[in-house]
């Protein structure tokens, strides 16, 4: 669907938009991309099917919701300065909410758009998904500054599709809207009115917004390097550089589970020995069916029965599958261990650690991401406030927590401040709380302890770091 509605927009880009020479900026590449990257996080990919016989292990939704957790577990946003900022900080309470899943989805089709809007004298946050908005200008740092929007609804036989363009330049952020109707799937039909859609009738077919410094909408974009087109602007899935990764892992878990289909123990009975009824059909009891097979020989001639009882090589196929696991762990950043088994000892502990660090990195590119998205977004909240008059004036600050301890290795963290305890620069009893999970009445003895035990070694404090109190 997606690359339909992109060659339809193409073909009535200039007579809908009065776009000149200009096109959407997206190549047959990344256009074939998205529509993978989709497919891939909603079924599993176009490999999964009744006709392959390929059962899905949904890794790509997995990798794309595990990110996801990772990059908002502890995050908070704090908006701050003014009776402006509080109304910005509850206008995006109910986005915030949501923000896991939609990090999650943007993760998956490498990006999503979130686009506010005044209503009921509110504001509303869009998150536009990365295959239903297509970019038509980028600036000169590679900020989408243009894109068309697209929304359907389907009532009865006709199919109503609004076409909204943003375009930004000079200051000026101009906003249009054109409406189509059609009885097929094949075609976006003839220009309406949007007056024609109760839900649109109160959209202004143009409008613009003067005196801004920037696109009011933001581009939430996966933070790594678009190896399916290097010449795009455009973020890619999280999962982009294991696809075909993805798929060995799915056709190697359908041998899996073949193994214990065909590996069931059976009988092969000779026909005669077998049950007849009345016509000469043979027959077997229901719950027999998977045990006893019939053999086409007389029981005289041969064995009157063989036992199938093959061993099972399940060890070597899971094996099998988890190499292929762990390769998409590090092709995606994750960590060993995220989706192959923890328990491997294939990896050194050397190994381990690194692709640990690795998936803190990879989570705190995407915060740094988010983040920016976020202060794009407060931008246009902002402005729209502004212009609608639906709080008075003010300078807002925005504060964002990630939590350290989510994106920087927890050993590194430990060894950092344990340095800080011995050059005095961090009471050793809020590291015994912090890192050895001792209560505060129990950190403070031992620390006074270890400090009394210090003192009588050394009683002049010579040798001692920063914290040393020894005077002449």
């Amino acid at each position: 669907m997606f690359e339909k509605m992109l060659r339809w927009l193409r073909s009535l880009l200039n007579q809908m938009f009065n776009q000149g020479d200009s096109d959407i900026v997206l190549s047959d590449k990344m256009s074939s991309a998205i529509e993978l990257w989709s497919q891939m996080y909603e079924t599993g990919g176009s490999w999964c099917n009744k006709k392959s016989g390929i059962h899905s292990l949904r890794l790509p939704a997995a990798i794309a919701s595990e990110f996801a957790r990772l990059v908002t577990i502890e995050m908070e946003v704090t908006i701050s300065g003014s009776p402006r900022a509080d109304y910005l900080q509850k206008q995006l309470a109910p986005f915030l909410g949501d923000i896991r899943h939609h990090v999650e989805v943007g993760g998956a089709l490498g990006g999503a758009v979130f686009k506010p809007y005044v209503m009921n004298n509110g504001i509303a946050i869009d998150v536009v998904q990365g295959d239903s908005f297509f970019p038509t200008t980028f600036d000169t740092v590679n900020r989408m500054t243009g894109a068309i929007f697209t929304e359907q609804i389907k009532r009865k036989n006709t199919i109503f599709t609004r076409a909204e363009h943003h375009e930004f330049s000079n200051g000026v952020h101009t906003i249009e809207n054109k409406a189509f109707a059609s009885h097929s799937s094949f075609s976006i039909g003839s220009p309406i009115d949007l007056t024609a859609v109760p839900e649109w009738d109160e959209i202004q077919p143009v409008a613009s917004i003067e005196n801004v410094d920037r696109p009011l909408f933001a581009y939430f974009r996966v933070p790594q390097a678009n190896r399916t087109d290097r010449h795009s602007p455009l973020g890619t899935s999280v999962y982009s550089e294991a696809a075909d990764s993805i798929r060995d892992a799915d056709e190697q878990y359908g041998r899996y589970l073949w193994e214990y289909e065909g590996g069931q123990m059976a009988v092969d009975l000779a026909e005669d020995l077998m049950q007849h009824g009345e016509n000469g059909e043979v027959t077997v009891p229901q719950l027999q069916k998977r045990l006893y097979r019939r053999r086409n020989v007389a029981s005289k001639d041969q064995n009157f029965y063989e036992i199938f009882a093959p061993q099972l090589r399940d060890a070597s196929y899971r094996a099998g599958l988890n190499t292929i696991l762990q390769r998409i762990e590090f092709q995606c950043g994750l960590a060993y261990g995220t989706l192959s088994d923890p328990q491997s000892t294939e990896k050194t502990a050397t190994e381990v650690e690194a692709s640990k660090q690795r998936s803190f990195s990879t989570v705190h590119d995407i915060q740094l991401s988010l983040q920016a998205a976020l202060d794009d977004l407060l931008y246009a909240m902002d402005q729209l406030t502004t212009l609608y008059k639906l709080a008075p004036a003010g300078s807002y600050s925005v504060a964002y927590d990630w939590d350290d301890s989510i994106v920087n290795d927890p050993n590194q963290r430990k060894q950092m401040f344990w340095q800080y305890v011995l050059a005095g620069k961090f009471p050793m009893w809020r590291y015994l709380m912090d890192f050895e999970n001792y209560s505060e009445t129990d950190a403070k003895e031992i620390a006074s302890e270890a400090q009394q035990s210090a003192n009588l070694s050394n009683p002049f404090g010579f040798g001692q770091g920063g914290g040393g109190n020894a005077t002449t």
